[in-house]
């Protein structure tokens, strides 16, 4: 079974997640927004005092909030494999310029599309002894992926799907009739006890936002 760390990282509060085997010690690290050396400091501790063997870096999407530690994460642990859709980068502003659209003056530096395994709709990525598969829900943005390890009954699902919310699709490429035919198409499949772990607030449930969430109605 695979167990969850959640961070809450950065001015916009965005959670970053620590997914690791309990058998393994295996690890993923999910959307890393660690934006200050504290932060980082927190997320370094955190696996080191766990015992715990990063493998894998995975990306939802490229917004700068959930990439602003991604260089951070593979020049510290320079072995792993960082894994997202090829569409963000093709259409989307690099993070450092989505930054400079917003004012914030502070330095980000831009991952290459090289460094990553550019991975689709029903891909899957071992980690440990658990199989994450790929779902394609773009919408907020344009090649947004969201993780599913079916076994632990995990979903990281991004900025797609929020507790009682959907993500906002008023950035670049973003189109709200096709994130919330990607959530009923992806999502609603999954069974109630599914968590999602989203990219900011706190975890729900698939059940819980088949019953209350007034977008999915």
């Amino acid at each position: 079974m695979l167990k969850i760390k959640q961070f809450t990282f950065g001015p916009v509060q965005e959670n970053t997640y620590v997914l690791y085997d309990e058998t393994s010690r295996e690890a993923a690290i999910v959307d890393p927004g660690c934006m200050r050396h504290s932060e980082e400091d927190q997320l370094r501790d955190f696996i080191e005092e766990q015992g715990l063997e990063p493998k894998l870096l995975l990306c939802t999407h490229q917004h700068f909030d959930h990439v602003w530690g991604a260089a951070y994460v593979l020049r510290t642990w320079p072995g792993l494999l960082a894994y997202a859709n090829r569409i963000d980068f093709e259409k989307l502003p690099l993070p450092s310029d989505q930054l400079k659209g917003y004012g914030i003056p502070l330095p980000l530096e831009d991952v290459p599309e090289s460094r990553y395994t550019l991975v689709e709709q029903d891909d899957t990525i071992q980690l440990g002894g658990e199989t994450l598969r790929v779902l394609f829900v773009p919408g907020h943005a344009p090649g947004h992926i969201a993780f599913y390890a079916a076994d632990s009954g995990i979903l990281l699902s991004g900025d797609t799907l929020l507790l009682g919310t959907i993500g906002r699709t008023d950035f670049w490429y973003g189109d709200y009739d096709q994130l919330l035919a990607a959530i009923k198409a992806q999502y609603m499949p999954l069974p109630d006890e599914t968590i999602v772990f989203s990219g900011h607030g706190p975890e729900t449930t698939i059940g819980h936002e088949r019953r209350h969430n007034s977008f999915l109605r």
